[in-house]
């Protein structure tokens, strides 16, 4: 788990941003940028009514050989307010989807099992669809709306 600093979002600020009156929206279409020979990352800017916390994005990234390990992060203000490692591994948990979540207090993360994410099976491909679904499942529990044709493949 990540140690960032401390307050890059204040208690104050999170709690504002994850409740409905945050009115968090994406804006545009998801811009997907290939970082090495294999590892795909998209973003999409997230504009909010936060006065802390204007402007973050969504991303979504994964790694060729492994497109069922995904990872997906809500940032804001360069801390992840909230992450998803979908059968990501720890030194606690192998291949298990799990969550974080940014403490401003200490700048550290939390993690659970969350309930809210579709199983993806721990294969060599997944099925069409399957990376949009999980990003808009995640984005449904950080209260980000999504415009009209945000989607573009990879």
């Amino acid at each position: 788990m990540g140690v960032f600093p401390a307050n890059l979002v204040t208690a104050e600020a999170l709690a504002a941003l994850l409740s409905a009156p945050s009115k968090s929206r994406a804006v545009g279409q998801l811009s997907w940028t290939s970082k090495k020979p294999h590892i795909h990352e998209g973003k999409i800017e997230v504009r909010t009514d936060i006065a802390d916390c204007p402007v973050g994005y969504l991303r979504i990234y994964y790694v060729d050989p492994r497109p069922a390990e995904v990872g997906v992060q809500f940032i804001v203000n360069d801390a992840p307010v909230r992450r998803l490692d979908l059968n990501g591994s720890h030194k606690d948990w192998v291949h298990t989807t799990h969550k974080h979540r940014y403490l401003p207090a200490t700048g550290r993360e939390d993690a659970y099992i969350p309930n809210d994410i579709p199983a993806v099976p721990l294969l060599p491909t997944v099925a069409p669809g399957t990376h949009r679904a999980v990003f808009e499942a995640f984005a449904q529990e950080c209260l980000v709306l999504l415009p009209e044709g945000y989607w573009v493949e990879p």
